[in-house]
Parts: structure tokens; sequence; C-alpha cells
């Protein structure tokens, strides 16, 4: 399948097509150990497919696909290979999200909403005010929530009450709120952000230099697409 697939333009490569067969000679035929792999991926990947058939929650599929990964003689890991596994990341977006629905459930998150919507409201009736007001309002409410995940959950269905209520246009606005929420200055802030840093290879004051230079481009970048580029495409 490999060498079927691969582009005529290999050909003019050092070595060409026969360096990629004798690569694909080189790992033999599928063991049985990779065998196992795909029929898991294939069953995960199957059954989220076809959620709307069984219903299982997507979380469901991939913790049961997770878990017979680890049975011995039918999954394709061991103990060291668990070991390996780096669940911090899995834990950060969790508590995250719990701390959501802890300020939902405490009416905590009414009294953010009431005060954020109260702030926005006065700036709304103007394309050019709009934007940046939005932009750092939901760049503050990032900082507030932390994760991503909770603070696009929490917010969204909110703001897009709000934009039908005002008569405003919601896929432009939750466009807009949904593309602030790339402006991240510290760690807490994103699950993928928390799996590099934990490699090594760049310090919290890395981060937060190279967050605050492009949460402002990300801004300028906006303000010339929002008012100008995106009446043209109709948003």
């Amino acid at each position: 399948i490999v060498l079927w697939l691969y582009p005529p333009e290999i050909e003019s490569l050092p070595g060409g097509a026969a360096f990629l067969h004798d690569e694909v000679e080189k790992m033999g035929p599928l063991n049985a150990l990779e065998w196992r792999s795909m029929a898991l991926f294939g069953i995960g990947l199957g059954l989220w497919m076809t959620d709307f058939l069984h219903g299982i929650p997507s979380p469901m599929i991939g913790l049961g696909v997770g878990l017979a990964a680890v049975v011995p003689r039918l999954g394709v890991l061991d103990v060291e290979d668990v070991k390996k596994v780096n669940v911090l990341p899995v834990f950060f977006v969790a508590s995250a999200i719990s701390m959501a629905h802890v300020l939902e459930t405490t009416k905590a998150l009414d009294i953010l909403t009431d005060v954020l919507f109260a702030w926005i409201q006065p700036f709304m009736a103007n394309v050019w005010t709009a934007t940046p007001v939005l932009y750092w309002t939901a760049f503050v409410y990032h900082i507030i929530i932390g994760d991503e995940i909770s603070m696009l959950a929490t917010s969204l269905p909110m703001l897009m009450n709000y934009a039908k209520t005002a008569g405003l246009d919601p896929l432009a606005i939750g466009m807009l709120w949904t593309f602030s929420a790339g402006g991240k200055i510290f760690l807490y802030q994103s699950a993928v952000l928390v799996v590099g840093y934990s490699y090594g290879y760049f310090t919290v004051k890395d981060l937060f230099k190279v967050g605050a230079i492009l949460t402002v481009v990300e801004w300028l970048i906006l303000m010339l697409l929002v008012p100008l580029y995106w009446p043209l495409i109709g948003i």
C-alpha cells in the first residue's frame, strides 16, 4: 500500500522508490502487537463515528479503548509503558472543567457574566469599538477562568443568547470570541501549553513574552479582518 501511494516526485530523490521499498522491506510483516493496535484503533474510531446509533459518550469510548490497551494479552501496553504516560494534562483539563461546573452550580458564574455583559453592551453598536472590546474582554475572562475549554464552555452559550436578544450577529460575535481564546500568557490557560512545558524547552518567562506579543498581533489582525474582510464574505 505504501509503495502504491508514493508520489511520482519521489523518483527524482536520491534512492527514489528503491529506498522506500527497502525501508518497507526492513519493517517486515505486521506482528501481533501491531494488529492489536490497529484493531483497538479501529474499534474506537468506529464507535466514535457511529455514536448517533449507540449513544455511548465519546469520553467513555476513549476510556474504554485506553483500558483495553492495558489488559494483559489483549492490550498493547505494559506497566512500564503506562508509567511513561504524562497524566497531569488529563487531570488539568478535568480540574478546569470541574471548576467551571462549580462556578455554574454556585451561581458565581452568573455574577461574573452579568458584569461582563454589562461592560461590553455600550460598545456593541459599532464594529470598530465592538471588536477590541470583545477581544480584550475575552482575554481577561480567559485569565480568570483558566483553561480555554472552560472559558468557551461557560461563556459562549450566554454570549449567543445575548447576541440574539440584542439583535446582533451571533456568528460574528461567536467567531471573534473564540479567536480571542487564542491569546495566552500563562501556563494554566491551555492543556497544550502544560504538555509542551513538561518537556523543559521553554520557561514561564518565555511563554509570557511570546504569548503577549502574539496576543497583540492577533488583535491587530482581527482589527483588519472583522470590519473590512468579514463583511465581504458575508459574516
